[in-house]
This record gives structure tokens, sequence and C-alpha cells, in this order.
């Protein structure tokens, strides 16, 4: 374990950066904090070995299938980028691992890069540290192709609320080349487009009414998919306990942060940040719909998470003084607690291809 809390420690050591006061400083902070933290990061995540996590050697399998020639049409159309990227490599006489530290670095970049564009820049820091905390683990260390395309998929959610179509489609259609699972945001970003700014709350009325139909008749549906390629994977798919538990204080949590938006919070949102809670709301409604297929239900929750963490720093641009410092510590010890939790998702102690 020592290894994840030194990682931990180094991710967590920027939080000081957010209470800088002068804007030039904190800037200047910030680029050396994640200048270092990507290329720290990178490494730790790239150059893992092969027991570590649960998908390595799906990948390698992958990786091999597609260097030695044998690959069929399939596994070049299942992910082009992954492909194109493995046989690159391959042929210039590097292993899987050049593949693993690429997909660290443009996963980590994507992030970074959503999180500068949509909160303020005091905390920018902290929304990666509870992003780290959350997401780092199952992302960058194990679904290296969904750390990859989420990010860019909420920006392309963003930078269409910023009325920003043509990057909005770029950043979509990038994002559904590394993975076609962020093809669950397209209805909200077909309304984006067609002008709709989710202005009133009724929206989450409609996605509790959409909730209370799907699930009378869903379980007729899903079983019919239940041979389709990589969904019966997650339909059939084994949950351990530690999954529920898990999953379970997620809902509370994103429930009772849809539930201070409502509230609270409403008219005084951006429709960028309105947006993030009609995402908040969906990952929650998917999860509800498929709970009975749980290993299903936690991979249509995951893609909303970096919502639910942007509304929770919304609370904290609204907090002043000693409330702020209070939350901001709750936030922290949260993040470790969440970290603690993912670490448990990998399969064995971290160990390196050098060792």
């Amino acid at each position: 374990m020592i290894p994840y809390y030194v990682i931990y420690a180094l991710v967590l050591a920027g939080i000081p950066i957010c209470l800088i006061d002068d804007i030039q400083v904190r800037k200047n902070a910030q680029y050396i904090y994640f200048s270092f933290i990507v290329l720290a990061l990178t490494v730790f995540a790239g150059v893992r070995s092969s027991h570590v996590d649960r998908d390595y050697a799906n990948y390698i399998i992958w990786f091999n299938e597609i260097a030695n020639g044998s690959a069929n049409q399939m596994w070049w159309m299942r992910d082009p980028p992954f492909a194109l990227l493995s046989y690159a490599i391959s042929k210039i006489g590097l292993s899987f691992s050049a593949v693993a530290v690429t997909y660290a670095f443009i996963g980590l970049i994507s992030t970074i890069n959503l999180v500068v564009l949509t909160v303020s820049s005091r905390w920018s820091i902290l929304y990666f540290y509870l992003f780290f905390c959350q997401y780092f683990i199952v992302g960058e260390m194990t679904e290296i192709r969904s750390a990859v395309a989420i990010p860019l998929m909420l920006t392309s959610l963003y930078y269409a609320c910023e009325k920003r179509w043509p990057r909005s489609v770029f950043f979509l259609v990038i994002a559904l080349l590394f993975h076609l699972s962020v093809l669950i945001v397209l209805p909200i970003l077909i309304l984006l487009f067609i002008g709709v700014r989710y202005r009133t709350r009724i929206w989450l009325i409609f996605l509790l009414a959409i909730w209370a139909l799907a699930t009378m008749g869903m379980s007729r549906v899903v079983d019919s998919f239940s041979n389709f390629y990589r969904i019966s994977e997650y339909i059939h798919g084994v949950d351990s306990s530690s999954d529920r538990v898990v999953v379970s204080w997620y809902v509370i949590a994103h429930l009772l942060t849809i539930a201070v938006c409502i509230t609270l919070l409403w008219k005084k949102l951006s429709l960028h940040q309105r947006m993030a809670t009609i995402c908040c709301g969906s990952g929650i409604m998917l999860y509800q719909i498929f709970v009975t297929y749980k290993t299903l239900a936690i991979r249509l929750l995951y893609p909303f998470d970096l919502c639910w963490i942007l509304l929770l720093i919304v609370f904290m641009e609204r907090l002043q003084g000693n409330k702020r410092l209070l939350y901001a510590g709750i936030l922290v010890a949260a993040g470790f607690i969440f970290y603690i939790q993912s670490v448990q998702y990998l399969v064995e102690p971290y160990s390196t291809i050098f060792d």
C-alpha cells in the first residue's frame, strides 16, 4: 500500500495552492503542480505490472494480436485509436507498457483540461484531487479507454453549453473513437443542440417519470441483449459485496447533491452546472433502472461521476470564510475514503514492469 499512499500524498500536496489569494502566483503554482502531477501519475499508472489490475491481461492479448498481425477486423474496429497506437508501438519494438503510458497521459491531460474549463481557477486542484481519489484507480489504472473517453465526452457537453458547436462535435467524435459507451450522453447533447437550456426543474421530474416507466419493463429489454457482445459481460458480470457498498454510498451522495441543487441553487446555477445536475440525475436513474444487473448499473453510473464532483465544487464556490475551510476539509476527508475504497478494486499490490 505504500506506493499508493505516496502518490496520494503527492496529489494532496497541491490542495494548499487553492488558498493562495494572489491570482498570478496561484496560476503559476497550478501550472507547476499540474505539470509535475501529470508526469508522476502517468509514470505510476503506465509502468505498472500486468498483475496489478483486472483488465491488463485482456489488453495484452489485444495488443499481441495486433502486433502479430493476427487480429481480425473486429479487433481493429472495436477501438481504432487503441489498435493504431498498438500497431505503431509494436512496429518500433516497444511493449504494451508504452500504450499504457500513452493512454494514462492522454486521460490525465483530458481530465485537467475539463477541470480548468468547468470550475473557477481557485478550486481546479481540489476538483482534480477528488477526481484522482474516485476515478484514477478505476480509470487510468484499469479501464484505460473509458478514462480517456469520459472527460472528452464531458468536454463536448461543456462546449455545447457554450454554443461552440464545432468543438462540441469534435470532442464527442474523438471520445467515441476511444470508447463507444459515451453514446450514453447523446440525448442530453441533442437537446442542447436544439436549444434546450434546462431552466426548469421539470427536467429532473421528467427523469423520475422515465425511471418509473422503464423500471417496470426493463428486465425483459436487458434480457433480450444478454448475448450481445460486450453487454453480456456486464449483465452476467460477477459482482462483489464491496461494489454494492461503494455504489450505495455513491447513490446517497449523488441524491443529496442533486437535492441541494434543486432546492437551494437551481436559479443561481449556470447552464453547464444545470446540465451537470441533469447528468448526475441521469446516472442515478440508469443505475436504479438496471440495479438488478449490478455490473451494468455501475458501468452506467460511472460516466457521470465527474459531474457529481463538479457540483461538489460548485457548493465550495458559494461558501465563505470558515464555512468554506470546513467544507474543504470534509471534501478532502471524503476523497481519502473514496481513494482507499478504490484501491481495493485492484488485484495485487503495486509493482512495476521493472520489478
